[in-house]
Order: structure tokens, then sequence, then C-alpha cells
């Protein structure tokens, strides 16, 4: 779910405090007792009514329209450009987007018509930004392009940070997440050469909201933490309530959901206050998602359906497709899968969209533009100097012709260059088309596979001590774990097919399938079960004949015998490890997997599985695993763990008491060994005990 979100405060675009200082205001009012109906009294009204908007908008209001009024009387179109302005930050303030455009477009055709250009950038500036809010992403950018070629033409280093941030969330929101980050590190590089601290916090939280998009957690809760700081210090109040949403999210996906909820709830609860209703709508998805994580559906759906009420209300597009995907999930944990399918085809369409392939081709080709158009200004830089040049031209006319001709014959390279490149852009955006599409299609069979899995909750009402560590690699897994009850006895499988992603995920399900056939009402040895499961598959798969599919699982099956405190386990390949105290002991598996022809000889190997019976007592630990977290590359000399790392893991994680606080030691452990390294493959571990 994307809850990586940016709140653009269009105050802080447009250079509007947000906080009425008292102190201002006395001041403001002095002014207007003495003064007339001049530009010095519109200018007087419009500071007022900025300070007003926030905390007293039927205040603010009143003094805009008299701003407007005497504007309009005197005929000061800077003023009635400045007027229109405010207004249209007004509504935003409000969430009334449409009344907002409106008032913005009224003051960029004034700012035009007078040809003030700085006007001209900052109202293309808050214009881009309210775009943003009603998901049309090309308006956006065109208008940020615009004020970003008149700032950097006039240096102004503040909106020209600001419009880098605003462009950064616009490709955020398109997914484009390294041009979104390269545009945010652009804003923050000159926040920080202007000291600008307010700028900083608001990169800080940005930067910190794509490494978490981009899966770097740590570095996102870090950047996320600088910018709380800051704001601090500022006593920024929307600034700090971003940063906790930020900060609670980093701690959502580190898996600690208390401090995730605590920031969370601080975020929501400062929002309210402020009356950011965009902020709220966040808070709510937020709140809903992690409650979703913890198992309280009921109060996870309560959440989750006031951040779509409130989106549907305010008419907010981002709002509303998070709201569906979060609802899509939540139904799907229900086992509801006819409303988990309703909501996620409400969320497809309105994504479909947010990303449609004209929107995407515009932003493309207005970002083209704008750097065409960029290095074509360089260049007038470098050759303003007519009198030099008109000088060079006539002292060498011979150069000249021969330069003409040169121009020519580039020319036509140029248009063919040209040709080549548009073949090529076609051909680009008919692979990201099909790419978005093919993603799509692995998402929805992740949901698929996540459906053949056993909940852990009705896992754990059996086995109450359980807990999994279940960590794909990509979208889709090659392990999997399988759960089924008998009268007494409790069948476990830990399961690892060959490959990961799409292929793994196909064996996957077939494995899951077969296991389920085999047990289907009948009570067998887990070597038993080892061996009809390798039939299966070498049947299926026409495996018998050395075909070119030799895919097999390597997997641990344990019967747990609920009467007699004994465990069953029969291995193929993949054995278990059982901690008592500060011992870890390991049962080692067959050598052979199940599938796949194996040959000795010309003649195929016959599988032997030995089911090893084990006692247990109630303190004991029993762990089933794959082998993706201990062959993951990692540590000082970039290897794979040994055994004995691997059982010393297993030895700290079964002193934690709950099953969250295990699962978030092993991350930690996971992600500290791998360090700089790529994820080498899927993880599962499961731990239980037999009480």
């Amino acid at each position: 779910m994307n809850k990586y979100f940016f709140l653009l405060i269009l105050a802080s675009l447009i250079g509007y405090s947000l906080v009425a200082q008292q102190n201002k205001i006395d001041s403001l009012l002095n002014i207007l007792k003495t003064s007339k109906a001049d530009t010095l009294q519109v200018n007087v009204l419009n500071g007022l009514a900025r300070q007003f908007l926030r905390k007293d908008s039927v205040k603010g209001f009143q003094y805009v329209e008299q701003a407007l009024q005497v504007a309009e009387k005197i005929e000061y179109k800077k003023g009635i450009a400045e007027t229109y302005s405010v207004i249209g930050n007004a509504y935003s303030m409000k969430n009334e987007y449409g009344n907002s455009i409106a008032n913005y477009l009224k003051s960029l055709k004034v700012n035009e018509e007078v040809g003030d250009k700085k006007g001209i950038a900052t109202v293309c500036s808050a214009l881009g930004a309210t775009y943003i809010s009603i998901g049309n992403y090309s308006n956006a950018l065109n208008y940020c392009l615009k004020s970003l070629k008149i700032n950097e033409e006039y240096g102004n280093k503040i909106e020209t940070a600001n419009v880098y941030n605003t462009i950064g969330a616009i490709y955020y929101y398109q997914l484009n997440y390294l041009k979104a980050l390269d545009n945010f590190l652009k804003s923050l590089k000159i926040e920080e050469e202007i000291k600008n601290n307010k700028g900083m916090a608001m990169a800080y939280g940005n930067i910190g909201s794509l490494y978490g998009m981009l899966h770097d957690f740590g570095k996102a809760l870090e950047y996320n933490l600088k910018g709380l700081k800051i704001n601090e210090e500022l006593g920024n109040k929307e600034g700090i309530a971003w940063s906790y949403s930020n900060i609670g999210v980093s701690y959502e996906k580190l898996m600690n959901y208390p401090k995730a909820l605590e920031n969370h709830f601080r975020a929501f609860k400062m929002n309210r206050d402020l009356g950011d209703k965009e902020g709220m709508i966040h808070s709510y998805d937020n709140i809903g998602s992690i409650y979703m994580f913890q198992n309280k559906l009921e109060e996870s759906s309560n959440y989750l359906n006031m951040s779509l009420n409130l989106s549907k209300e305010i008419d907010n597009k981002e709002g509303i497709r998070e709201s569906y995907f979060s609802l899509s999930n939540l139904y799907e944990k229900k086992g509801n899968y006819k409303q988990d399918y309703v909501y996620h085809k409400l969320f497809s369409d309105i994504k479909d969209t947010l990303l449609n392939e004209q929107s995407s081709k515009q932003i493309a080709e207005m970002n083209t533009k704008y750097e065409s158009e960029k290095k074509e200004k360089d260049i007038q830089i470098l050759t303003k100097d007519k009198n030099l040049q008109q000088a060079e031209i006539s002292k060498q006319k011979l150069i000249r012709n021969g330069t003409i001709g040169g121009l020519v014959l580039a020319l036509l390279v140029a248009f063919v260059l040209f040709n080549r490149f548009k073949v090529i852009s076609k051909q680009k955006k008919i692979i990201e088309s099909q790419n978005f599409q093919i993603v799509e299609s692995i998402n929805y069979s992740k949901k698929i596979q996540n459906s053949l899995l056993p909940s852990i909750e009705s896992m754990q009402k059996t086995i109450p001590s359980l807990f999994v560590f279940y960590e794909p690699k990509d979208i889709v897994s090659g392990d999997f774990y399988f759960f089924k009850e008998f009268e007494n006895y409790i069948l476990l499988a830990c399961v690892d097919c060959t490959g990961h992603g799409v292929p793994g995920g196909f064996m996957s399900t077939l494995g899951s399938l077969l296991i389920d056939k085999i047990t289907d009402n009948v009570l067998l040895k887990p070597s038993e079960i080892l061996l009809k499961l390798s039939n299966e598959i070498v049947r299926l798969l026409h495996q018998q004949s050395g075909g070119e599919i030799q895919d097999g699982m390597d997997l641990s099956i344990c019967l747990i015998d609920k009467e007699n405190k004994t465990v069953e386990f029969s291995g193929a390949r993949n054995g278990i490890i059982i901690v008592s105290g500060d011992i870890a002991k390991r049962y080692k598996a067959d050598p052979l997997p199940v599938g796949g022809n194996y040959m000795k000889k010309g003649i195929a190997v016959e599988r032997n599985f030995k089911t090893q019976t084990i006692s247990v007592t109630a303190t004991d630990w029993i762990y089933m695993y794959t082998d993706g977290f201990m062959e993951q590359v990692g540590g000082k000399e970039g290897v794979p763990m040994n055994y004995t790392q691997f059982e010393n893991q297993l030895i700290n994680v079964s002193k934690k008491q709950s099953g969250d606080e295990k699962n978030k030691l092993l991350q930690t452990e996971l992600d500290n060994w791998r360090g700089i390294h790529e994820r080498d493959d899927d993880v599962l571990i499961m731990g239980f005990q037999v009480v």
C-alpha cells in the first residue's frame, strides 16, 4: 500500500505564513486605520487575509473580498492578481480545489496581462501543487515547469527549491521513484545552500518517504527524524504532523506497530486541529492498515471507511485510490473474496485513470521540451555579445558559408536521429505499458497465492505459540507453508520450491494443492507424504522421461502428537532445529528433494524418506525453515551465514516473548547481515512449542 505521501503545503509553496502572529496582525490593523483606498491598503488587506484564513476563515474571506473591491476600484492590476492568488490559497486550505484553481487562473491571467513574471511563477507553482491534489499530473507538471523556468532566470532559489519539491511529488505519484528522488535531492541541495530550515525539513521528509518506497526503511526513518527535529525547532505544526505520519510509516515497515500507531495518532490529532482534511485521510488509512496487520479487523474497517468517506467528500482521488487498495487487502484478510475483488477492481479503475498513457506521454514530452529550452537558453547566453559576433562574421564569410553547410548537414543527421528517437520512444512506451500490465497480473497472482496460505490466526488457535516469518524476495514467492489439523494431530509443512518470483510462485501453488490433496482426510506419516508428493510432481511435470522441467521442492514436515507431546519429522533436503535454552540441535533431512528425475548409472534413484520421532518438552522451540535466511550473502566478507550463526540467531529469537518481537528481531538481523547486498531468495521461518 502506498502510504509514503506528500502533504504539499500550498501556503509554504507560495510563501504565506500559516501561523497567525498577533503582533503582525496588530501592526497591519494599525496601518489599515490610517491608509486610504490605495495600493498600500490592498496589500495590508491581503496580509490580514493571509493571517486570518487558517484560524478564522470567515474573517479571512471578508478581508480578501475587501482587498479585491479596493484593487478593482483603483485599477491596481498587480493587487488584483495577488488577491485572486490569496483567494485560491484560501479555497485550497478548505480542500475546494475547483474554486482554488479557478481563482489561481484568474490571478495568472492578470499577471500575464501586466507582464509580472515573478507573479506568474508564484501562481504557476501553486497551480502545480493544486493539480496534484486532483490527480491531474500533466497539468501539474506543465505549470511547475513554467514556474521553474522563470525562477531559475531570476535566480529565485527559494521558489526554485519549492518547485523541484512539487515536481518530485508528481513523479512520485506517477510511480517514477528514481526521478522523484532526483528532484527532491535537487530541492534539498538548494535549501541547504540558502539555509532555509523549513524547506530542508520538507525535503528531508520527502526523501525519507522515497527511501521507504525503495525499501530502505532505516534511511527512511533517519531522514524523517531529521525533518521532525527541524519542524519542532520552527514550531511548524503542519510539518510536525507530516513528520509524525512519515515516521509512523517507517516504524510500521520495521514492524514496530506500537510506535507506528503512536506517531500516526499524533499526526491525526494535529491534522484534525489544523483542519487539514488531506492529512486526516492519510492518518485514517495508516491507522486502519496497522490495525489490519494486528488482526483488529473491525477497528481497521472503521478507520479505512472513514478515510474513503472523507476522500470522496473532498474529491481527493489519491485518497480514494489508497482507500480502495487498503479495503481490498482488508477483505482478503477476512476471507471475503467477493468484496476483495470489488475493491480491487475499483482500485484498478481509478489507478488506470490517474496513470493513463496519455498523461505519462504528456509529462515526458513536457519534461523533454523544458530541458531543450534550457539548453537553448544556455547557448544564447554564451553568444549574447552581438557586436563581437557580427565582427567575426564579417571577417570570416568563408567560414560562415562553411558553417551554414555544416549546419545543413547536421540538421539532416539530426532529422534522421530524431526520427530514430521517436521510434525508440514509441517502443519504450509500449514496453512500459506491457511491464505495467505484467506487474498488475503478478500482483493479482500474489492475492491468489496468499489465499492458498492458511491464516496465521487460525493456526495460532491450535498452536498459540506459533509465529511465521515470511519475506518473499519478489511479489510472488517460491516458499510456502501448510497446516492441517486432525483429531489429536497437527500437520505442518515448510516448503521451498525451485526458484523464486513467478516460476517459484507457480511451483508453490502446485505444491500447496498437491499436499492438500494427498492429506485429504487421511493421516499419513511425514515420510509417506514426501514420497507421494514426489511421485505426483514427477507424474504431472512428465519428469520420468528426463524432460526439460526438472523443478522440485525442498521441505520439512512435522506431525505433532498433541497427546503424547512428540513430533514426527521427515525432510527432503530441509531439516529442523530444536532450541532448548541455550542449546540448538539440528535434525538433518534426507539428501534428495521431492520431484525431479535423479539418475545413477542410468537408473532412477529410489526415494527413501525416513521419519524421525522426537520427544519435546513444553519449553522447547521447534524451528522449520527454508534456506533463504541462512544463505543470504552478507557480513564483512560477503558470504552466506553458516549453521552455527543461524542456530545462534534462533537461540536469541527463542528468548523473545511475542511473535511480533521474534519477527522484528529476525528482520533486523537479516537486514544487518545483508548490509549493502541484494536479497538473494525468499525467506520463511516457522517456530512453535508443543504445549
